[in-house]
């Protein structure tokens, strides 16, 4: 019988479990028959779960336990736990609501379904039910959702439609590791020719791409001493992991200087202009790397903080302040920024494994964000990020990235959701579970940076130009 659960959403679910994983389905309820015994007696002491609920509004929603089901009658203790939404009346809506009180995450009771949080949260069932015309009217209940479990300032209509009649209910359990078919098809999926033209990967390509980078710098007639690359991303995407990773390769060795991380909120809470310096030669780079608050669902960066950004007007440091934004009367507003204190680059940082789930608020955020760039002409590139869980080959050896069928896949979905040629897609690979650097991920994440810095000065060239014309005509108006 078919599995409800489509790979976009096993992929979502996996990104919030935060570890490679697959799953195989253990009691699905149009199968084996909407029975709590039945549950148990297949899902008892199978360890981790995800249990999945499809209501006939077409929204789908869930829970996760790390902890097995049992049927003791008493609750589950889980700091892991966390209840889901993936869809909503038909759209693509992932939400994840954290455990709060993780000694009541789960009920173990042998005549009841799934069940979640002391209150309960979600109770889906009790005893036996059977279909009507093909849907299962659960004789449980989800007005509790907020009891255990962080709501998010949802609530259980926005999660579940308050709606138990579902046109199934499934149950997997969760395995370490990547899902040997899905591993099997990615073998399959490498391609004898890259699918982008890119230098080899060697320790020759390495070298040259460090020199390169040490010894940019924008043109003196600018003016300007390093270029500015603003790394715009939602929670969780890779942003800072990003600036980590080039300071680990120039370092000589792994290094986290930004806070970095998947959490609920953004960890960014600072508006920085990181330098990089190079350990070798005891030279800063003329690149700064500059970082913001990530995106999130429940917080919408305000869209004028972002043209002072763009333009120059906020300092280093400046401590964001969500119930007060950035405005020309905010202390250290710079009044007469100069080019050197503009964005001459932008790079959104998109985890490359949840494309499909990406949640419309925060497109809607991006594509504002984007328009404010296209008035000012600023480039924009992609940092495509975490591709390793897109393709089990690129997470045993980066080289393999433009080998992908996977990634091509990828990076022409983004392409299209970002209005961007597919060549400003720049795939790569942060340091994250690494210990140490591995050369193929250097040179990726090089080559988009090298790239990124040609971007910005092809704007600071136009921006010369500008002001050049502008002054002419200035001084053509006063004679």
């Amino acid at each position: 019988m078919t599995e409800c659960l489509e790979q976009k959403y096993r992929d979502q679910l996996i990104s919030w479990i935060g570890k490679p994983c697959h799953f195989q389905l253990l009691y699905k309820i149009s199968r084996d028959g909407c029975s709590g015994p039945t549950f148990h007696q297949k899902c008892d002491g199978q360890g981790a779960t995800v249990t999945v609920l499809y209501n006939t509004n077409k929204t789908i929603y869930g829970g996760y336990l790390s902890q097995s089901w049992n049927s003791s009658g008493a609750y589950i203790n889980d700091p892991n736990a966390f209840l889901f939404q993936l869809q909503y009346n038909g759209s693509s809506n992932p939400l994840k609501l954290p455990v709060n009180d993780s000694t009541h995450a789960g009920y173990g009771n042998s005549g009841y379904g799934p069940t979640f949080g002391g209150g309960h949260d979600i109770h889906t069932f009790s005893g036996t039910v059977s279909s009507s015309g093909g849907t299962f009217p659960l004789n449980g209940y989800v007005r509790h959702i907020g009891h255990s479990y962080n709501s998010i300032g949802q609530n259980s209509n926005s999660i579940t439609n308050n709606n138990l009649q579902v046109t199934d209910l499934e149950v997997y359990q969760v395995k370490d590791g990547p899902s040997p078919t899905k591993t099997k098809m990615a073998e399959s999926s490498l391609l004898d020719k890259p699918w982008r033209k890119f230098p080899e990967f060697n320790e020759e390509t390495a070298h040259k791409l460090k020199e390169e980078l040490v010894d940019y710098g924008p043109d003196s007639e600018t003016g300007v001493t390093a270029a500015n690359i603003l790394l715009i991303g939602q929670i969780g995407a890779g942003k800072s992991s990003f600036f980590n990773s080039v300071n680990s390769i120039f370092r000589g060795k792994i290094t986290s200087k930004a806070r970095s991380g998947s959490f609920e909120h953004s960890l960014t809470t600072v508006y920085r202009k990181y330098n990089v310096k190079d350990h070798n030669s005891g030279q800063t780079l003329k690149i700064r790397l500059c970082d913001t608050r990530g995106l999130e669902e429940d917080f919408t960066i305000d869209s004028q903080e972002i043209s002072h950004i763009l333009d120059g007007n906020v300092p280093d440091r400046y401590q964001f302040n969500p119930s007060a934004p950035f405005t020309t009367e905010t202390f250290g507003f710079i009044r007469n920024p100069h080019l050197g204190d503009r964005i001459h680059c932008v790079a959104f940082v998109v985890d490359g494994s949840t494309i499909d789930v990406i949640p419309e608020k925060i497109l809607k955020q991006m594509k504002a964000m984007q328009s404010r760039m296209n008035q000012r002409n600023i480039p924009q590139v992609v940092y495509l990020t975490k591709l390793d869980k897109v393709c089990p080959m690129v997470e045993e050896d980066a080289g393999h990235m433009f080998h992908s069928s996977a990634v091509r896949e990828a990076v022409d979905k983004i392409a299209d959701v970002m209005g961007l040629p597919r060549g400003f897609v720049l795939p790569i690979k942060n340091y994250e579970s690494e210990t140490i650097l591995d050369q193929n991920i250097d040179i990726l994440i090089l080559k988009a940076l090298k790239q990124t810095a040609d971007f910005a000065d092809d704007y600071m060239e136009e921006q010369v130009e500008k002001m050049a014309a502008e002054n002419g005509q200035g001084r053509k108006e006063k004679e």
